[in-house]
């Protein structure tokens, strides 16, 4: 009987190959294509799809839905990634598919992504889940995850520069990619605001013969709580990130769609205060007041852009403390974060794909190679009465988060 931790040992060596997704569509369909037992709505794009799944999930549940959730990377433990009413897989479940499968796994040599969604489907028929809300991994059109033939939805939130080595170099080349997802006759939200990156979806739209419902725009009031106005509708948010509003809105729009299309039946209470509760550990979370002290999963251009918008209303002295992974643009990042932060320290932390400090320094910033270090002094500069944001990658976060709320700082 393998052990939980044997099981997840085995499970993450696996997450750097895979043979294509023609290869992992055969598989499904040899297992019976387990994934089109599902209700599911379907999430891609740049950033902010944890987030838009996060307010998917947490409306549907408000509105007495059982839903699964499918989501990476992990946040606290791989099984994480897999929950039903936010719960996560349990260990005996996880081991119980390691023991069954691993045989056949092996065989079809599949990778870790590929196996962590199998597993959440065969979890999610098992237990009878209302809605699946699937976050796709990366891209699109040749993410696992769309081997989802009949999505109640297709979301693309948003569409921005990143894995362009994977995607293109483009971001129209990118829109493409996430609107690989969007199927024949389906129902497609579209978050995006670039007019280009939208003409790229209305045309795969049309040539699919699929609905596309624009999201529309958002007035935002910041403050301790964001709220947010779209269509003369005011909306809080238990949030101080105010690029929130756009994922909320997001979710929003596509259950409201469903709603007048007869797939789901909500009542306005359950909307907002579905939304009120949503919590998405990991962006913009308030660790600690005193001082303010802020972890956010920005791990691109774009993802850091919008987390300065939120940061720049925040108390005086803000610092910062910033790593990321080898293929991001960190000298772009680390100048967006200096230029709203009165302290940017730089730092590294231990994962294949990180890039070392000395790599992400920028002129005026502080380089503190031990990331633990690093934090402790961001938070002497900050005072009681200042701001810490540390930020940059989404498993950097997974690490800090777990040592502040164990060290109780």
């Amino acid at each position: 009987m393998t052990t939980i931790q044997e099981a997840v040992d085995w499970i993450t060596a696996r997450h750097n190959f895979h043979h294509g997704f023609d290869h992992f569509q055969r598989f499904m369909a040899s297992q019976g294509d387990p994934q089109d037992q599902l209700r599911a709505i379907h999430v891609a794009g740049t950033n902010g799809k944890g987030s838009t799944v996060s307010y998917l999930a947490s409306v549907l549940r408000e509105a007495g839905y059982t839903v699964g959730t499918f989501t990476s990377p992990h946040l606290v433990a791989h099984q994480d990634r897999i929950r039903i009413q936010e719960r996560w897989i349990d260990d005996a479940t996880f081991v119980r598919y390691v023991d069954t499968y691993r045989d056949l796994l092996e065989q079809w040599d599949l990778a870790m992504f590929e196996i962590d969604f199998f597993f959440a489907c065969l979890w999610f028929i098992e237990q009878k889940v209302d809605i699946a809300v699937i976050e796709v991994g990366l891209g699109g059109l040749l993410d696992s995850t769309n081997t989802l033939r009949h999505p109640l939805c297709s979301v693309i939130v948003s569409i921005g520069l990143d894995h362009m080595e994977r995607l293109g170099s483009t971001e129209e080349a990118i829109a493409l990619q996430k609107a690989g997802i969007i199927k024949h006759n389906g129902l497609v939200v579209s978050g995006v605001t670039q007019p280009e990156c939208q003409a790229v979806i209305e045309t795969v739209c049309a040539k699919k013969q699929a609905r596309l419902i624009s999201v529309a725009p958002v007035t935002v009031q910041p403050g301790s709580e964001v709220h947010f106005t779209m269509e003369d509708q005011t909306y809080t948010l238990h949030t101080r990130a105010q690029y929130q509003a756009r994922n909320a809105a997001v979710a929003l729009t596509c259950l409201r769609t469903l709603k007048q299309q007869g797939e789901l039946t909500l009542s306005e209470e359950a909307l907002r205060e579905g939304l009120r509760k949503a919590v998405w550990a990991g962006r913009f979370e308030v660790l600690q007041e005193h001082p303010l002290t802020i972890i956010d999963g920005a791990h691109n251009a774009p993802g850091i852009q919008a987390l300065c918008t939120s940061v720049q209303d925040l108390p005086h002295p803000r610092v910062i403390v910033f790593t990321a992974l080898k293929d991001k643009e960190t000298e772009v990042m680390a100048r967006q974060l200096k230029q709203i932060s009165d302290s940017l320290i730089i730092t590294q932390f231990d994962y294949f794909r990180a890039q070392s400090g000395a790599q992400l320094v920028i002129e005026g910033s502080e380089l503190i190679e031990d990331w633990k270090t690093a934090v402790r002094t961001a938070r002497d500069k900050a005072g009681a009465e200042g701001t810490v944001v540390i930020t940059g990658s989404l498993y950097f976060i997974s690490e800090v988060r777990a040592w502040l709320m164990n060290a109780g700082l």
